[in-house]
């Protein structure tokens, strides 16, 4: 029995939502290092993230099936773990102590983490009403 999260499209969801979560967590730790003198905002790296996913995208690169050493397991492939990494992105400005956290630009980035957080939920929900309507019994 194959389970929501065997779905390639719930697979690149749930990904998407860890890198999400990650970015969350990157502009809460630069908001509280918004007065640490010699602080350099961090994000993650959209490029590597996006190149690990794309690779998920297309079955025939970067899968490697599990190995099966008995006729009664069952064959699979490992789910989807794409890169996320986070990498220094001064912003805008930077005061004279050297930090390069400006909070409103922080909160712009909260602000849309949280829009994609609710874009992405919602696939995810539409995605598992239709299995439930298609499993439902026909009346």
């Amino acid at each position: 029995m194959k389970l929501p999260s065997d779905l390639s499209a719930f697979n690149l969801l749930t990904s998407r939502l860890d890198m999400l979560g990650q970015r969350q967590k990157s502009v809460a730790e630069n908001v509280a290092n918004a007065n640490t003198p010699g602080y350099v905002p961090e994000d993650v790296d959209m490029t590597t993230f996006e190149r690990s996913v794309s690779r998920y995208q297309n079955p025939s690169v970067g899968r490697v099936g599990l190995a099966t050493t008995s006729s009664q397991h069952l064959k699979g492939s490992p789910p989807a773990s794409p890169n996320v990494q986070t990498v220094a992105q001064p912003d805008s400005e930077v005061t004279m102590d050297g930090n390069a956290v400006v909070v409103e630009e922080q909160m712009l980035k909260l602000n849309q983490i949280r829009t994609d957080f609710d874009a992405a939920i919602g696939l995810y929900q539409k995605g598992l009403s239709m299995i439930r309507m298609a499993a439902r019994k026909p009346q």
